[in-house]
């Protein structure tokens, strides 16, 4: 992988999550460090506590899983393509949508009520809009919606379609994720200091070759990058961060910016789990080796929770929201996504308005 096509801009971004119900809402209290976290009494192990960053709703909207994760991603695609609507015509038939669902690895309760292969009909149906007949589904969680990026260049490149929607949704507060996490030692409480807060999330962003006609900054993604890990967090081994620093590599060397030394900031779905601190630790030693005080983090998950293969699409939303309102600590960003089955992803993403000024700094 490495360099895209051409480059993708955001043109427009929408979010639902426990702590935000739009893009502006979550990223603002990401922001400010406000969490959407809730203390919840579980039927199973009945009467077991277990924090959880669960979405407010009307009852009606959560009927059933399936149902649940429809309205979830259909109002975040409806959100984005709203605000790209904002700077100018978008028509949405010229637009493919590429989104991530839960894991099929997980049987998700979703896919009780609707079948992983129908769940995309499903949220088109929702969406009330007529999109590109190139729009699909892929397993692979988080990692494999930042992979998507490349995809969608080359679509854009093809001038088949005019713009793409990345977009992801998944909710790991249901009796199934729970189980198998507890299970797995890997919720966070009393037991465990070190484990993750189960949450749940829709986000998407609008993806265009060309920069908006508008003097606002957004987002240029420049290069994206995959690897799998072999020591997956599935596995009995501990990773070496060697497939996150592969992907960080390649997606470092993009000819605009080259190397390592031009990221001023991370974004990164680390979840609190003691495993992805430790992958984190080895890789952002091994890569991050130019001098610097400090390299900045953004988390979202310390607000939203683990929100799953909602993870990439809404770390671009934190980015393009960043350069947008001026508060990114830099020019340049990295984001790093991992997957639970092992799949690594990076992304180099700059701001817009300092383009010219890269090479310079």
């Amino acid at each position: 992988m490495g360099q895209l096509k051409v480059p993708l801009y955001i043109l427009g971004a929408g979010a639902v999550t426990a702590a935000g119900l739009t893009a502006p809402q979550t990223c603002a209290a990401i922001r400010a460090g406000v969490t959407g976290f809730s203390m919840e009494t579980l039927s199973d192990p009945f009467g077991a506590e277990q924090t959880v960053a669960r979405i407010p709703a009307n009852w009606r909207l959560k009927r059933d899983a399936g149902q649940w994760l429809v309205n979830l991603a259909a109002r975040a695609i409806r959100e984005a393509v709203q605000d790209a609507a904002q700077t100018g015509a978008f028509p949405t038939e010229r637009t493919a949508l590429f989104i991530t669902p839960p894991e099929s690895h997980r049987g998700h309760p979703a896919y009780q009520h609707v079948a992983p292969q129908a769940l995309l009909e499903a949220i088109l149906a929702a969406c009330e809009m007529q999109f590109h007949l190139s729009s699909r589904a892929i397993d692979g969680g988080a990692a494999a919606g930042l992979g998507l990026l490349a995809q969608a260049s080359a679509l854009l490149a093809q001038g088949t379609v005019d713009q793409v929607i990345l977009a992801g949704v998944d909710s790991l507060v249901n009796p199934t994720d729970l189980s198998r996490l507890a299970t797995a030692n890997r919720l966070a409480g009393g037991g465990n200091s070190q484990g993750l807060i189960p949450g749940e999330a829709a986000a998407a962003v609008v993806l265009s070759p060309r920069a908006p006609g508008t003097p606002r900054p957004t987002c240029a993604i420049l290069a994206v990058a995959s690897a799998r890990e072999e020591n997956s967090v599935l596995s009995e081994g501990f990773s070496q961060g060697r497939a996150m620093l592969t992907a960080l590599q390649e997606a470092s060397r993009t000819g605009e910016v080259d190397g390592e030394p031009f990221v001023d900031f991370v974004i990164s779905n680390s979840n609190g789990e003691r495993y992805a601190a430790w992958e984190s630790m080895i890789t952002r030693a091994r890569f991050y080796r130019s001098r610097r005080e400090r390299t900045p983090a953004a988390m979202p998950a310390m607000s939203a929770g683990e929100t799953g293969s909602a993870a990439a699409a809404l770390a671009l939303v934190v980015a393009r929201d960043a350069f947008a309102h001026g508060y990114a600590p830099g020019r340049v960003a990295m984001a790093e996504i991992a997957s639970d089955d092992g799949l690594r992803s990076a992304a180099m993403v700059r701001t817009t308005a300092a383009a010219a000024q890269l090479q310079a700094g």
